[in-house]
């Protein structure tokens, strides 16, 4: 297995963190463990293939693709047996970057990228086999690929799924505090009744349902995966009441979070 790995530790601008950045060459069957991500995680595949898991979702990912992992997701990622991807990846943070991947299409719900023309490719790589480098001169390149994200496709997203995938985006970064419908419209600085409306059509769920359902299947991928006492994933999605979420839980899946975390095994 080929791989290097570098660390970003001068983090000092307002909209985009670089955090750390590198290139894997993987082995048959190797993959990252499930994980509660905290930051933006790019990869992208110059070779080879294999699968992002998210959500409970299997996606199939291939060359000259990429996927986005956000903040607050439980994800992992594993090559192809036969055809191991080989990937260059960033980790990074930044209201910034919350603002601009809805303009592209990029969300929870739509994390892969298609790059036909290979402008990310080419910027990413600009990134990472230049090695370390001074922040000042890190942000200029990472600017590039946020500009090679955005090229060519803002057009094809439309006003309402900008909102809908914004929408998504910031109850999936907010997983672990308790988010309202209010809370979402403050931040989309629309009214209930439009938002209620665009996010029900596009999505086949009402909003409160949906962020009920997040939070609850993070519970659920906690329980079946994890050690944590039921106390700590409560804390984890954001219920300071371990109790108020136990009632919660049970309402959702029909049983108590002990009672799913021994039917899972």
């Amino acid at each position: 297995m080929e791989r290097c790995n570098y660390i970003n530790y001068d983090r000092r601008n307002i909209d985009f963190n670089v955090v750390q950045y590198g290139y894997r060459k993987c082995d048959p069957g190797f993959g990252e463990k499930p994980n509660i991500w905290r930051n933006f995680l790019l990869h992208y595949v110059y070779d080879g293939k294999g699968a992002l898991y998210a959500d409970g979702k299997r996606i199939a990912v291939g060359k000259n693709q990429a996927f986005m992992i956000f903040p607050g997701q439980i994800a992992s990622y594993i090559a192809d047996e036969d055809d191991p991807f080989e990937y260059r990846w960033i980790e990074f943070y930044g209201d910034g970057m919350k603002r601009l991947l809805p303009d592209v299409g990029v969300s929870v719900t739509n994390p892969i990228i298609d790059d036909g023309d290979g402008r990310v490719g080419a910027a990413l790589k600009n990134i990472v086999d230049r090695g370390p480098m001074d922040n000042a001169v890190l942000m200029s390149h990472f600017w590039m690929l946020a500009e090679a994200l955005g090229s060519g496709r803002t057009d094809d997203v439309s006003q309402r799924e900008r909102y809908v995938q914004k929408a998504v985006d910031f109850i999936q970064a907010g997983i672990g505090r308790k988010i309202t419908v209010e809370d979402v419209c403050r931040e989309l600085n629309i009214s209930r009744n439009y938002f209620t409306d665009i996010f029900t059509k596009s999505m086949g769920i009402s909003p409160k349902r949906y962020i009920v359902s997040r939070h609850m299947e993070m519970a659920m991928e906690l329980l079946r995966r994890t050690k944590y006492s039921v106390s700590e994933i409560a804390y984890i999605v954001g219920y300071n009441n371990p109790m108020e979420f136990t009632k919660a839980f049970a309402r959702f899946a029909g049983m108590s979070p002990s009672e799913y975390r021994k039917s899972s095994f």
